[in-house]
């Protein structure tokens, strides 16, 4: 599905948007891949702006720090060239996968450390320590790469907002994601 999609977008003409992150940026747990929060986004930003966006989705299912940091950003500098937009979305697998929090922490701030200057960056929610630390270190890519953090999880409801598998947002989680994620791309893009 992203396969074709992303051939398409890069063969065309207008802005792009690169998508790093995880199978959230993906659309897994949708209904169908284009009710997930980035093809919503795009069609918004394309309404909204008049021009031809497109959207090159670098993100992968089961994403983690170490893939936005060694595969994703890699080809968008060696193969994309400069994006106009570039958002990211990762955390949650090295959240849930992953114990101890050393090697999180390190892994977070390569990732951080090497994301194009403006990328827009979701902050992650969740009960105790990790969530927090994972969330200043983002807040020093604001100082040290210009990064603008927005939460993509701070839904005003979690009401029917789980896909059957309970991992991944459902269209209506989807739904909140985009809207929150577009509050974030409207500012960012300056329309």
């Amino acid at each position: 599905m992203w396969d074709q999609a992303n051939e398409s977008a890069r063969c065309a003409d207008g802005p792009l948007w690169v998508a790093l992150g995880d199978s959230s940026t993906q659309g897994v747990g949708a209904s169908t891949w284009e009710l997930g929060w980035v093809p919503t986004v795009l069609k918004r930003l394309r309404d909204e702006t008049g021009d031809p966006w497109r959207v090159i989705v670098l993100a992968m299912s089961g994403g983690r720090f170490r893939d936005v940091a060694d595969r994703q950003v890699p080809v968008l500098r060696t193969m994309l060239g400069p994006a106009d937009l570039v958002t990211c979305v990762i955390g949650s697998n090295d959240l849930m996968w992953r114990r101890g929090t050393k090697g999180v922490l390190a892994d977070a701030r390569d990732a951080v450390e090497v994301l194009p200057h403006g990328t827009l960056l979701s902050e992650l929610n969740g009960p105790g320590p990790r969530p927090a630390a994972l969330n200043d270190i983002f807040k020093s890519g604001q100082q040290s790469r210009d990064l603008q953090l927005f939460n993509i999880w701070n839904w005003p409801s979690g009401r029917g907002a789980l896909a059957q598998d309970r991992i991944h947002p459902s269209d209506i989680g989807y739904g909140h994601m985009a809207e929150l994620a577009w509050t974030s791309i409207e500012t960012t893009v300056g329309r």
